[in-house]
């Protein structure tokens, strides 16, 4: 292979070359110093430092490719300042500060880019810092020293500002000269065979001594990993209770919905992740919940809290919106919406842990609670009931909610009969007539149910009673000449005046009191239940 010298080609293009090293640090420079900045923006304030961060724009490919590009700039100076026999001092500082620049970038980019999972301890970001603040000041000597190289180089020991001629540039710069390529492959082969067996006798001979290092170097690896991580970051199911910035959690239940309370669809092309959970301070100074330190991840993906579908999803809990922490675990949810074809990834809620001490420094650390997410997209079979059968609401969101209806009556008045005392020793049997109001924009009647109800405690929704109940998710089903009609139920409150019972008045279109059949129809989200009356 026939090869030409390349010190002439260097020489002649001197300048040039230095000029390009000048402009390649100058943007190294900017770049390493945005990073520092950026570190000790974080250490000031993690929270608005991490907000909208973008890992790409401080470190990426190009800057890696620039590295490269000064290195081997300076190596191939290098090459021309020892044949030339001239100053290098300048071209090695050069070559061995930027392999170092290349090494910090390179942790630079792993350590930045756990700020999207995790808060970094305070010493690591400092020490971050402080090395590209030092590699700073040694780029700026290096671009100034190389600018100067580049514009004029009367400088003591160094003179490259005469001609051509005087840089002794000769034949020999430029000749030509033949290099060997050929090699032994066999004898190769054989160098490396002896190697292995050479390598392999020696494992034989402290085969166990090496077995024992390595485990216990492997475990010592694996340990200190589970240890630092667990400095970082803790891990929950749903139902622990955790503490997170003064205050106490317990992610109760998560869901996926589509829809609101009646089966309307509210969101097309997003599904909406609903977590359910109990909060409650441990000092009197924490006042509210801060939603800014709560996300949800899926993947790598984070998205955090949205307050559009409030309204639309009361039946799972009450929305969080800024209300006062008390001492007691009160119940909300929060809602965060997502892309459809992210609903049935894995899904995390991470809260953030803004007073904390990592490794005795006052840092942060993230919670991370699974998600095991019921689907109320998907629609249960319906479930048929008849009167005096009681009906259990299992699976549903009302949880171990019980309903019995053992009678019921449709009329448009109902006589209630009371003992009306005048004295302690004298009293009368007396009754009152009870009605519908005489609201609305339909003829009414009133269905009059008796029966148990038995709320589950711990469902999401506070259900006061059949009422209740019934008003908030029933519709009453009536036939009339073999044809179906529905009437969804929005009664007031009916309750007798002077007498005291246990039934419970509904309001209803009059026509009910014509009907062959009559069941009612309660929607629990995706679980439909239908109660025969008739």
């Amino acid at each position: 292979m026939i090869l030409r010298k390349p010190y002439a080609f260097f020489i002649k293009y001197f300048r040039v070359i230095n000029l390009i090293m000048a402009v390649f640090m100058a943007v190294l420079l900017y770049r390493t110093l945005k990073i520092g900045n950026y570190l000790t923006s974080y250490i000031k304030d993690y929270i608005m430092a991490s907000d909208g961060f973008v890992l790409g724009q401080y470190v990426n490919f190009y800057i890696y490719l620039l590295t490269f590009f000064v290195i081997i700039l300076s190596v191939s100076v290098l090459s021309v300042m020892i044949v030339k026999k001239k100053p290098k001092k300048l071209y090695i500082f050069n070559l061995a500060m930027y392999i170092v620049l290349l090494i910090l970038y390179i942790v630079d980019y792993n350590v930045m880019f756990d700020i999207y999972d995790k808060v970094l301890d305070v010493r690591i970001s400092k020490a971050l810092r402080d090395a590209n603040y030092i590699i700073v000041a040694m780029q700026a000597i290096s671009f100034i020293m190389t600018v100067i190289r580049a514009t004029g180089f009367d400088i003591k020991g160094f003179d490259f500002n005469k001609d051509l001629q005087e840089l002794e540039i000769n034949v020999k710069d430029n000749e030509e000269f033949e290099v060997a390529v050929e090699f032994d492959q066999n004898k190769l082969k054989r160098g490396l065979r002896n190697k292995f067996r050479q390598v392999k006798y020696f494992y034989s001979d402290y085969k166990f001594f090496i077995n024992i290092a390595a485990a216990a170097l492997i475990a010592i690896i694996i340990f200190s990993a589970i240890i630092t991580a667990s400095m970082y970051s803790k891990n929950y199911s749903q139902n622990k209770i955790f503490t997170a910035s003064t205050l106490q959690f317990n992610i109760r239940n998560s869901y996926l919905t589509t829809t609101d309370l009646y089966g309307k669809t509210i969101a097309d092309d997003y599904t909406l992740v609903v977590v359910n959970f109990d909060v409650r301070k441990l000092s009197d100074d924490k006042k509210k919940l801060n939603t800014g330190l709560i996300t949800l991840k899926v993947g790598k993906k984070s998205y955090g809290q949205t307050t559009k579908y409030n309204d639309y999803l009361t039946d799972i809990g009450v929305p969080y919106t800024n209300q006062k922490l008390n001492n007691e675990f009160d119940n909300y949810i929060l809602i965060f919406s997502i892309p459809n074809t992210e609903a049935k990834k894995t899904k995390r809620l991470k809260i953030n842990d803004n007073i904390s001490y990592v490794r005795g420094q006052m840092g942060a650390k993230n919670n991370y609670v699974k998600l095991k997410t019921i689907d109320l997209t998907k629609k249960e079979d319906l479930i048929q009931n008849k009167i005096k059968d009681e009906v259990s609401f299992s699976g549903s969101l009302l949880g171990e909610t019980n309903l019995t209806i053992n009678s019921y009556e449709v009329a448009n008045k109902f006589k209630s009969e009371y003992e009306f005392c005048s004295k302690k020793d004298k009293c009368v049997t007396s009754y009152e007539y009870i009605t519908p109001t005489a609201t609305g924009n339909y003829f009414k009647t009133l269905l009059k149910l008796d029966g148990e109800f038995e709320v589950d405690e711990n469902a999401n929704l506070e259900i006061g009673d059949m009422f209740y109940f019934v008003n908030e998710f029933a519709s009453v089903y009536y036939q009339i000449d073999g044809v179906w009609h529905n009437h969804k139920i929005n009664s007031q409150r009916i309750k007798p005046k002077m007498s005291i019972n246990d039934v419970t008045y509904i309001e209803v279109n009059k026509d009910v009191e014509k009907a062959d059949s009559i069941y009612l129809l309660f929607n629990v989200r995706n679980y439909t239940y239908k109660y025969v009356l008739k």
